[in-house]
């Protein structure tokens, strides 16, 4: 995972080895190796490089671009494409697709993507990757293998399928998108804005904003259950360096050691 995520400067996070990129606020010479874009809303240092993103892939003629995003700013996310084939004089080839809460995008290689409510100023939603997986049913569990294999030569099905949270994203939100989507506490890798971390800015005036206050992170830390959690879009008052110290310092110690500050 690679990329940049300041707040209100520019958003773009890759995501190789599942071949996307989360949000686009900012086209860099790496970020159009992904062919998958997933919008969380409409603000420029969100999604203000996605034509760049299209029109520099045509260029090197690497596929059809897809940007997924809320429904809700589909039309507005295609008028930008068009206003900027107007100033180019030519087409820029994409694929916007509105995705909605009840909706998913198939990923290929038995993954999906599937949008989740966020709390932001503006429309917004985050989005989950589940990979669909084999296990034993239950009632098999303790079997020896090598009864395991004779029941698999008499014909038995053993397995079952179940879904994987692997990956969930934020976007831009306030707090609430823990406690309203359970998915999130079961993700393998959970990527979750942390904008504000000190008394330099008020839970009131973050809350206000639409954004998480470490304050109210530590206060649910229970709530961060996910397997991996990547702390990301920290306000451009802090330095790089003090933003893991404050995080090491105030996170409680059943958080901290799964904790990646981005």
């Amino acid at each position: 995972m690679l990329g940049f995520s300041v707040a209100g400067i520019e958003t773009a996070i890759e995501v190789p080895s599942l071949g996307l990129l989360l949000d686009l606020g900012r086209c860099s010479r790496t970020s159009v190796n992904q062919p998958l874009v997933l919008v969380s809303h409409g603000h420029l240092d969100h999604v203000g490089a996605v034509v760049q993103h299209a029109a520099r892939r045509a260029m090197m003629n690497m596929g059809e671009s897809v940007y997924v995003v809320p429904a809700s700013i589909a039309a507005d996310v295609e008028g930008m494409f068009a206003a900027a084939e107007a100033l180019d004089g030519g087409r820029i080839p994409r694929r916007v697709v509105p995705l909605g809460r009840d909706d998913e995008l198939d990923l290929g290689k038995r993954r999906r993507v599937r949008p989740f409510e966020t709390f932001h100023r503006v429309p917004s939603q985050g989005y989950t990757v589940w990979e669909r997986r084999r296990r034993l049913r239950p009632e098999f569990r303790d079997l020896e293998g090598v009864r395991l294999g004779e029941l698999r030569r008499a014909g038995h099905e053993l397995d079952e399928e179940y879904d994987v949270p692997i990956l969930c994203f934020s976007g831009d939100t306030r707090v609430e998108v823990l406690e309203r989507n359970p998915e999130l506490l079961q993700a393998e890798t959970l990527l979750l804005e942390a904008t504000f971390l000190d008394d330099r800015v008020s839970v009131e005036d973050a809350r206000a904003m639409g954004h998480i206050h470490l304050d109210e992170l530590v206060a649910r830390s229970e709530l961060l259950a996910a397997r991996n959690i990547v702390l990301h879009h920290f306000s451009a008052r802090y330095a790089t360096a003090e933003v893991s110290q404050i995080c090491q310092r105030r996170l409680p110690d059943s958080v901290k050691d799964r904790v990646t500050c981005f």
